[in-house]
């Protein structure tokens, strides 16, 4: 059964549903009995569109989650099935145990056993940090994320690729991961410069794919501003600039952030 939850899609054997249906706007009880929780809450985001549907899980002790739609229950046998990339974390592994891509576009794979209310707890992603450059790089590609200027050194760059339907949104509010993103038959895990700053992060139209430390990553920009040269320090850390910009650019320091 494939569906939506949140901002991200999911997938889960059909087996593994008892019930569903409509479920109420106001309360929080399906048919009086089983205690209803958004499933996107329960995986540490932001509470569900209501009313929703009703997924009644074959779990001990039962558990009904709200979800935003069902899309779909189809054979996925021949789908294209893709293991977690790595640094997302034991808890998050637990819960799902890959990726299911399907007319194109991708699915979080849940597994149902782990879904007891007994295990239930929002799972915690490793954090990243921002580090910046001392030194700037010979040619750097600059980009725009969240309003702000960001430099990384072109070396690193494997390409620039639109968001596109294949790319699933990660149901976190706060968190440097914002999705998973199927490219080069593997997941590269898309990374939010908001969210590895502790603040709320969203995807942007654009994702900066990189090689980094024997790792393959996206970063999201809303544009890319394109390769640039010449930059200087300011007396502020991390901060650069060059004849070539306009405004200050911070440069990242990739290894730093990924080593």
């Amino acid at each position: 059964m494939f569906f939506e939850a949140g901002p991200a899609r999911y997938c889960v054997e059909a087996t593994s549903v008892l019930e569903i249906g409509s479920a109420p706007r106001e309360a929080d009880t399906l048919n009086g009995v089983h205690a209803l929780r958004d499933l996107s809450q329960l995986f540490g985001g932001d509470p569900e569109q209501r009313p929703g549907f009703a997924l009644v899980f074959d779990v001990s002790p039962t558990l009904a989650v709200r979800i935003k739609r069902v899309i779909d229950v189809a054979d996925a046998a021949r789908a294209p099935f893709f293991l977690l990339p790595p640094g997302l974390g034991d808890s998050l592994a637990l819960m799902i145990r890959g990726a299911v891509l399907r007319a194109d576009q991708l699915y979080l794979e849940l597994a149902a056993e782990m879904l007891s209310p007994r295990h239930l707890d929002p799972p915690a992603l490793p954090q990243r940090r921002l580090c910046f450059s001392k030194a700037s790089a010979e040619k750097v590609l600059v980009f725009e994320t969240e309003g702000r200027l960001y430099g990384m050194p072109l070396g690193f760059v494997s390409q620039i690729v639109p968001q596109g339907e294949g790319f699933c949104r990660l149901p976190f509010r706060k968190a440097p991961v914002v999705g998973l993103l199927p490219h080069a038959q593997s997941l590269w895990p898309v990374y939010s410069i908001a969210g590895m700053a502790g603040e709320r992060a969203s995807p942007e139209k654009f994702i900066i794919l990189a090689e980094i430390a024997g790792r393959s990553l996206g970063i999201c920009a809303a544009r890319a501003v394109g390769v640039r040269a010449n930059f200087e320090a300011t007396s502020t850390p991390g901060e650069f600039v060059s004849r070539d910009v306009e405004v200050p650019v911070c440069l990242l320091d990739l290894e730093g952030m990924f080593a």
